[in-house]
């Protein structure tokens, strides 16, 4: 397949395959195929290039983000360069390609990179072309060493690790990301969003919850089970004396919540991961409106998933994710805009401008941690579920920029006291 004849409607895409093996491990296997506009596939070979990551993880572990990456460059080359075959590729054109993924001025593009997620995008597309031009050596114009020269260093651990360096300037914007991520949604905006979700999209209210309250990523927050689910409890509630003291949240293995296969969501790190004290009473005051809402609705007894689409199965985090878009466009930013809170007014501007996802959820339950005094990288991570301390570090290296972005500078916090389940899914929340 090193000569592909795209057509003007035809675009690479992932296609992933799912299977269960043993005790509930699925596994994922992806490839990359064209699409046609009628929807036909038509599969390529190239996923024999995308090297996969370092170590295994897990067996559920499908190639991670790679796939994505070279899938976009494929596109790049074969839809807006024109090329028909990778063996035609240049120097030049591969520079071209970082450049603009590093701008974030590729075609479909609507925001800006991280460096980080560049880096990982540079490392994924020089292994993907120097597993393809070792094989077609004598037949393809570019050679892997005009690519990138190898270095060697010793890391913390004293491993000797190589490492590509590309032989060109890699530029990425990532002017005012940092202070963009804390000006995402003021508390106000909070309260109205979540209120909305409470009352005209109830079958969301947990998918959310478990991303504003536990700090889950919204993938993880889709594969979460009910409590009674046969697979094993997907949260679990520590009691004492009737009271409850603790809720924790079961990501220690990721499951297959569908009789279909259809993955939900993945869970970036395998752990339990607890609701911080200063969420425990909303956490569980919206569980229980959930599961009262709940009540009576079909699901999928076997597998016991805890968010639920219009057809009983486990919420795919693709839906999730494109019904949060259109809530936001459709029925939010006209509410924000209407406000007379200033500050929900500038925001509800600035969604007519840039794209939120769900993730947003996860960036406003960090600010609300440090901002009631977590200051401990070790504490943040946890209770963010990081593998590496570079998020968590952004937010506590920029505590007094979130506090003057929230207008809290007294140390204060969201008053959760004040902000009663009987408040929240009350009458008076459209205001």
């Amino acid at each position: 397949f090193s000569h592909i004849k795209q057509g003007d409607n035809m675009r690479f895409v992932v296609y992933k395959h799912s299977l269960v093996l043993g005790d509930n491990n699925i596994v994922t296997k992806q490839f990359i195929v064209l699409k046609h506009d009628d929807g036909n596939l038509q599969f390529t070979d190239f996923h024999r290039y995308v090297k996969s990551t370092s170590r295994i993880k897990s067996i559920s572990d499908d190639g991670n983000k790679r796939f994505s990456y070279v899938v976009k460059f494929l596109n790049f080359i074969f839809g807006t360069l024109g090329l028909k075959s990778v063996d035609q590729l240049t120097l030049e054109m591969v520079r071209e390609f970082f450049t603009l993924y590093g701008l974030s001025q590729l075609p479909e593009d609507s925001g800006k990179r991280k460096k980080s997620t560049v880096e990982k995008c540079v490392n994924a597309i020089l292994d993907f072309l120097t597993l393809y031009l070792s094989e077609r050596e004598g037949k393809a114009k570019l050679k892997a060493e005009e690519l990138y020269t190898t270095t060697t260093f010793t890391n913390s651990r004293g491993r000797v690790i190589k490492r590509k360096e590309p032989n060109f300037e890699i530029y990425v914007d990532d002017s005012n990301t940092e202070k963009a991520i804390f000006r995402d949604m003021p508390n106000r905006a909070f309260e109205m969003l979540f209120s909305h979700i409470a009352h005209y999209h109830k079958d969301l209210l947990m998918v959310v919850a478990l991303g504003a309250f536990v700090g889950l990523r919204p993938s993880e927050a889709c594969n979460v089970r009910r409590e009674d689910s046969p697979l094993g409890p997907g949260i679990l509630f520590h009691q004492s004396d009737g009271q409850v003291f603790k809720i924790e949240i079961d990501l220690r293995k990721e499951i297959p919540l569908r009789s279909d296969l259809k993955p939900t969501g993945r869970i970036k790190k395998e752990r339990l991961q607890a609701v911080p004290y200063i969420f425990l009473e909303v956490f569980l005051d919206t569980y229980n409106d959930y599961m009262s809402y709940l009540e009576g609705k079909k699901y999928e007894k076997d597998y016991g998933p805890l968010n639920l689409n219009r057809r009983g199965k486990a919420l795919s985090y693709d839906v999730y994710y494109q019904r949060f878009r259109k809530i936001i466009r459709e029925e939010m930013i006209p509410i924000f805009l209407k406000s007379d809170d200033a500050e929900v007014v500038f925001f509800g501007q600035l969604l007519q401008e840039h794209n939120i996802s769900p993730h947003i959820f996860r960036h406003w339950y960090t600010t609300q941690l440090v901002l009631s005094g977590v200051s401990e990288i070790s504490e943040l991570m946890s209770a963010r579920g990081d593998k590496s301390p570079e998020s968590a570090w952004v937010y506590l290296q920029n505590k007094g920029e979130i506090a003057k972005q929230y207008g809290q500078v007294n140390n204060g916090v969201f008053d959760y006291m004040n902000w009663r389940a009987n408040e929240l899914f009350g009458d008076k929340l459209e205001r």
